[in-house]
């Protein structure tokens, strides 16, 4: 029975050789290179998703920050009015008081910072940075009517600006879900994105090694074509 003729057959041994060197090479260096491509993108998509990642918590703490010290501020400013009758105490609360309003605009101007470097827009930070400002100056204000010696003077005090706290307190409390809302959603869109990118890599990989098998194959059966050739090329 005479043999199926091949087109191999009609190339000589030397070019079949060549053939199936160079198709070979060309898979070998296209893995290399789609193996070191993806290799540093995998890499660089690792260091975004970590300074995302560091830059969302960053911004959540310093938010959660901002509301404890405010808290703070407004619990010495009572322990002014409480026990203020006393020189020493008075001086040791309102220093406290100065410290803890100091903190808050670093907070609120460092959040500002962060939520505007990250891409969130916040406007309310400013809006509560403005408003915190002017809170410091009414709570002073108010100091200069303190009288050490008369415990009544702490109740006018109090009184006059009892409550102008409250919307403070509310807005850098919204402003702080609102940062981790916003923080929440970046990560899951940064993780849905590496998961998008992570699958289609691996489609391309299997795509890849299924060339780099047809080479194989192609190879092999290039191989035994130009073995059935040997013999003929022997007596030739």
């Amino acid at each position: 029975m005479k043999e199926p003729h091949s087109v191999f057959q009609d190339i000589s041994i030397r070019r079949q050789v060549i053939i199936s060197i160079g198709i070979l090479t060309v898979l070998i260096i296209v893995i290399g290179l789609y193996g070191l491509v993806a290799l540093l993108e995998s890499n660089q998509r690792l260091h975004k998703s970590v300074l995302e990642g560091q830059t969302m918590v960053n911004a959540v703490d310093t938010a959660r920050l901002s509301q404890v010290h405010f808290k703070k501020q407004v619990q010495e400013w009572k322990n002014i009015l409480l026990r203020g009758n006393d020189r020493d105490l008075f001086d040791k609360y309102l220093s406290a008081f100065n410290e803890e309003d100091q903190k808050v605009n670093e907070y609120l101007s460092s959040l500002s910072q962060i939520a505007s470097g990250a891409g969130m827009l916040v406007p309310q930070i400013a809006n509560a940075i403005k408003v915190h400002e002017e809170l410091g100056h009414q709570y002073r204000e108010a100091l200069k009517k303190y009288n050490h010696h008369d415990l009544k003077s702490a109740v006018l005090v109090d009184k006059s600006i009892r409550g102008i706290d409250r919307k403070l307190t509310d807005d850098i409390d919204a402003i702080a879900g609102m940062i981790k809302t916003l923080a929440e959603k970046r990560l899951k869109e940064t993780e849905l994105i590496a998961k998008t990118k992570m699958e289609a890599h691996q489609i391309l990989s299997a795509f890849l090694i299924f060339l780099m098998i047809a080479g194989v194959g192609f190879s092999i059966y290039n191989a035994r074509s130009i073995t059935k050739d040997l013999p003929t090329q022997g007596k030739l």
